[in-house]
Order: C-alpha cells, then structure tokens, then sequence
C-alpha cells in the first residue's frame, strides 16, 4: 500500500512540476496545517530562542509560518555591487536580500592624485563616498576597488589599466595608505579593499579606460603575476598602517576559461613574489554556467587547489563578480530570464557551500542591457522592475538564513551527469534543509529524498515567484521518503529532524 501512495504521489507531483516549468506558473496552494483552522506554527520543536527578525521576514515571504531555528552559523556570504549611480530607490530592494556586503564603488588613482606629489584631490571620489554612507546606512558592508594609474605614474603610456611604474610603487603605497586612513572610521568606513580589477588581462586585450586590466604579459611562467605581487608587498603594510582592521583582497581575477593556464601562472607569480601573506584573501570573478556545472565550481576549484598545493589551506576565497549573462548584443534568448532565476536559486546556496567568504552578483540594478544582461533589477522610466532572478535570489537567501552546509564538498559534475539531481544539505539548528535542482532537463525527475520516518518536512518551489509555493510535503505514510519532482529551477526542502 505505501509504494501505491508513493506512487500516485510521484505522478502528482511531475504533473504539478511540469506545468510550473514556465515563468507565468501557477502557485501552489499550501495544505491546511494539521489538527488547526488557521495559520499557526506547525506542532514541532523550535529554537528555545529564535530570532524575531528572521521569523518576521519568513512570515512575510510566506503565507503560513514556517518552522525556523536560530543558530550561530558562519555570515551570509552574499552581496551585490550596488553602483554608485543606481538610484536610491533600489535600496529597500537591496535590504530585502539581507546581504552581508556590496562593492560600493572604484576608487580611482589617477583622478585622485593627477600630479606627482600634488595632493589629493578627495572631490574625484564623492560619488564613492556617498555610496559607502548610503551602505552603512542600511546596514551593508561596503567594499572597495582601487585602480587606474595617473599619467605620471603608467607603465604603458597611454593606459590607464597598466600597472605602475616601479619607481611610482612607493606613490602608489602612500596613496593607499592614505585613502585605507579616510575611510578608517564612522560612516565613511571600509575595511575591505582590492587591488585593481582583473589584472591577468593584458594590455593588448583592453583599451585601457575601461574598469578592468592590465597588468599581465605574455612571458611566462607567471605573466606579470610576479609583479602585482611585488606590488602588493609594498601596499599591503602601507593599507595596515592607515586602518588596523583593513583587509586587502588580491587578485579579483577575471580567470579567463578554459583555458587558464595564464591566470593560474598569475597567481603563482603572485606567490613566487612572496606576496603569500600580502593579501587576506584571493578574488576571483566567475559567471554562468559551463556544461552541467557552474563556472563557480569550476573557477574555485581551480584556485583552490592551487592555493592549497602551495600550504595556503585556510586562505579565504571570494568571488566578486557573479551572474547569469546573455552575450546577446541586444536580445537575448527567449528564455534567458527563466535560465538567470535558475541559476539564482542554486547559486547562493553553491557559494555557502563552498564556504566562500563572499560572493557579489554584479551589478543589482542596471538601465538598458548593462553587463551582458546581468543585472536582477530594470531600471525603467516607469520605476525599478525587478526580474525573475531577483526573486529567486532574494527566496534563497530567505530560506538559507541560519543555514550550515554540512555536506560533501561540491564538485563539478560531469557532461553525463547533466539530467541527474543535484544534492546540497545544510543543517538549521536541529533540522536539514536541502537544495535540489537538476542541470538540464526538458522535464522534471522523480527523485526520493530519503528522511527518518514519519517526519514534518516543508517544500518551496517556484523561487522564482515575488510569493514561492510553499507547502507541507512531509512524509506522511512514514516510508522514509519525500518523493520530489526535480526540473532545472531549484527547490527547498526543510526537514523537521525528530
């Protein structure tokens, strides 16, 4: 009899899921809690303490009360680059995702110091400033780049992405020194700094203007690594010596893929230089999917094997730029909004996973095609118009808060494990919570989550609604499974552990 449950429970479900695969889905309507006629907490066990704020914003993304535990788990790692001129509107929007951090800006050398020895002219910066204060006022910790060599100090005439002379290394640390000094404290403060952006791109691969380049060469091993490494041995103290708490991240590193062999003989050179202690973690960027994994996975694993081949094991990581993209010059793919909300839902999750010190989806808000599409918010002139994607990022990181991964590492899975189902466990408090999503399939696959018997789980779907389905899915002929119908577009499952 139970396999007879399981079994028409399985078919609903791929008929319900089947339906859900496009955008304009259905909701799911959630069951009427057991033994109650109103919406009440479900009769499990909670945190003796559980924290108000978090049982108030999952009381307002959800239509019932959801079993939450309070716990002492690792900070949300996430963020996004909130550019200086999004609008202020897209703050509270911002704030819904309770991101720990966000890129607040570049903080342009050349601007701020035009003439050797001339003083600093703060005024080039007060678009940054105002960012940084626009953060901290909603409680965002804000994080800096710094690049772009005045004219004086090029090492490629003409370039403002080169890296600077060596005989300007020295300029360029008593600048750090002093901007690490400016924004040491109050609402002005920033403690997290990176060194340029994406310098593994060399000179004749950019124009020069643009944010990011140009430090590397074509001369092996370590194209040009060598050098930003000897340059961060000099910055490093000089940015300590304005703010004690200061962090320097190295690298942010556009990682070229797939080939990296440049890239990774970068940051070898980095190392060679002896830059190992010079920078407080190594920034890397990664967008998209590649096969039936994520650049993310791949990226990391590249450089963390790297890291850990040369004694660095606990070397935090970060990646500062993430997104779904579309190369499309002007139209994207019909289903690029569809495919950007997937990548959403699983993202956050890979990232804790990982245990990445941070990641930044960049940038939050754009008018007009911006980055390759990338953005989760339009700016239009009929107002903000938050997409699909920011949805399923804001629900994810809902559902994650509190959240511990206490699975295997993640791997990169392989071209013939594209249709099967992705498994990520997190621990909240005394319950699980699993991430399920499947990499590619034109239809959903039946998948048992196995379970202690009889237990109260909570499923949500469609993530990438403004309200997610959500649902009681527990295990109610006491088999040990919760059957699931699993399709590309990730969903939750929080178990109620006996």
């Amino acid at each position: 009899m139970a396999r007879i449950h399981r079994f028409f429970a399985a078919i609903a479900l791929l008929y319900a899921l089947a339906a859900a695969l496009p955008a304009e889905a259905q909701q799911e309507p959630f069951p009427d809690p057991p033994d109650t006629a109103s919406d009440t907490l479900p009769a499990v066990p909670l945190a003796d303490n559980p924290d108000p704020g978090t049982l108030t914003d999952i009381q307002a993304m959800h239509r019932v009360y959801l079993p939450l535990i309070s716990t002492t788990a690792s900070p949300n790692p996430f963020g996004f680059d909130v550019r200086t001129y999004a609008p202020d509107t897209v703050m509270p929007l911002v704030v819904e995702a309770n991101p720990r951090w966000s890129r607040a800006g570049d903080v342009l050398w050349a601007l701020v110091e035009p003439v050797r020895g001339g003083g600093y002219r703060w005024e080039a910066i007060a678009d940054v400033e105002r960012n940084v204060r626009r953060l901290r006022a909603m409680g965002i910790e804000p994080t800096l780049v710094v690049q772009w060599s005045p004219a004086w100090a090029q090492s490629i005439p003409g370039k403002l992405c080169s890296a600077p002379r060596p005989d300007t290394i020295a300029d360029f640390a008593a600048f750090m020194r002093a901007i690490a000094q400016r924004f040491s404290s109050g609402d002005l403060r920033v403690d997290y700094w990176e060194i340029w952006n994406e310098p593994d791109m060399r000179p004749d691969e950019v124009k020069g203007d643009e944010g990011f380049g140009c430090w590397a060469t074509y001369v092996a091993p370590y194209y040009g690594g060598d050098y930003y490494g000897q340059v961060l041995r000099t910055v490093y103290p000089a940015v300590k010596a304005g703010n004690p708490n200061a962090q320097v991240w190295g690298g942010a590193l556009m990682h070229r893929w797939p080939d990296d062999t440049h890239t990774l003989g970068f940051v070898r050179g980095m190392l060679a230089a002896g830059a190992a202690n010079s920078f407080d973690a190594l920034s890397f960027h990664a967008y998209g999917e590649w096969g039936a994994g994520d650049r993310l996975l791949f990226k990391y694993w590249r450089l963390r094997r790297l890291l850990d081949e040369h004694g660095l094991h606990k070397k935090p990581m970060v990646a500062t730029e993430i997104a779904a993209t579309c190369t499309a010059p002007s139209n994207c793919p019909p289903d690029f909004q569809r495919r950007q909300a997937n990548y959403a839902a699983r993202i956050y999750a890979q990232a804790i996973a990982l245990n990445l010190l941070g990641a930044f989806w960049y940038p939050v808000s754009f008018r007009g095609e911006g980055f390759l599409h990338s953005h989760l918010i339009d700016e239009t002139d009929d107002g903000l118009a938050p997409r699909p994607a920011f949805y399923a990022f804001r629900n994810s990181a809902r559902l994650l808060t509190g959240a511990r991964y206490i699975g295997p590492p993640p791997v990169e899975p392989s071209p013939g494990q594209a249709g099967d189902v992705q498994v990520l466990v997190f621990e909240k408090g005394r319950n699980r919570l699993y991430v399920l999503w499947v990499p590619q399939t034109n239809f959903p696959v039946l998948y048992n989550l196995q379970a202690p018997p009889g237990v109260t789980a909570i499923c949500t779907d469609q993530l990438n609604l403004a309200t997610p389905a959500t649902y009681y899915c527990s295990d109610e002929n006491r088999d040990g499974l919760i059957p699931r119908a699993v399709n590309e577009l990730p969903q939750y499952v929080e178990v109620v552990m006996p």
